[in-house]
């Protein structure tokens, strides 16, 4: 008897378990000819029944979407902020390059006329003081906006890389966001 019993319960909770699975659904005729589809039997008076049989999707698959779609929403955070911060840089690179080729076009201005001013008056500078003074003056600034310039060229290149580096960070996250909404597609479609 005690043998029996433990072979019955193993046997049991299997076929109950396939049972749990499985879902019936029955169609049926009523007197008046209306077709209902129902999860239990039909009535004794039905005229016409059918009885379909198949499997639910186990529920694993439900957490599994969930969770894919938790991260899909992480990913379009992320892909806001890489939006966010790529406006940002680029906003950044352009006011830098701005800013760079006004501060250029002076440095080149104010070359020009030190270059001109040094023409003109360059021979009477060994006779004067004061012109000498102005001279020196003016090599001075432009050497200063030169500098200026330089460094701010180096600036505007560095802010352009960032800009395009978030940039293609952005790319790449819009391209994974794509790909992740069509596997959630798949998942829930399947």
């Amino acid at each position: 008897m005690h043998r029996a019993i433990i072979y019955i319960i193993p046997a049991l909770l299997f076929f109950l378990a396939h049972g749990a699975l499985a879902k019936t659904l029955y169609t049926w005729t009523d007197k008046d000819g209306v077709v209902h589809i129902t999860e239990s039997k039909p009535p004794a008076e039905a005229q016409q029944t059918d009885k379909l049989t198949y499997k639910a999707k186990p529920k694993k698959e439900t957490p599994q979407i969930e969770k894919h779609k938790t991260n899909q929403q992480r990913a379009l955070m992320l892909e806001y902020d890489a939006r966010r911060k790529a406006q940002r840089l680029r906003h950044e690179a352009d006011k830098a390059k701005k800013e760079m080729d006004a501060t250029v076009d002076e440095a080149n201005q104010m070359k020009t006329e030190t270059d001109e001013y040094i023409r003109m008056w360059g021979v009477r500078a060994r006779y004067r003081k004061s012109i000498k003074a102005k001279i020196d003056r003016k090599k001075d600034a432009t050497n200063q906006a030169v500098a200026e310039s330089e460094r701010l060229v180096k600036i505007a290149t560095e802010a352009e890389a960032k800009a395009q580096e978030a940039e293609k960070e952005l790319n790449d996250l819009e391209q994974l966001s794509r790909e992740s909404s069509d596997y959630t597609r798949n998942l829930e479609n399947d």
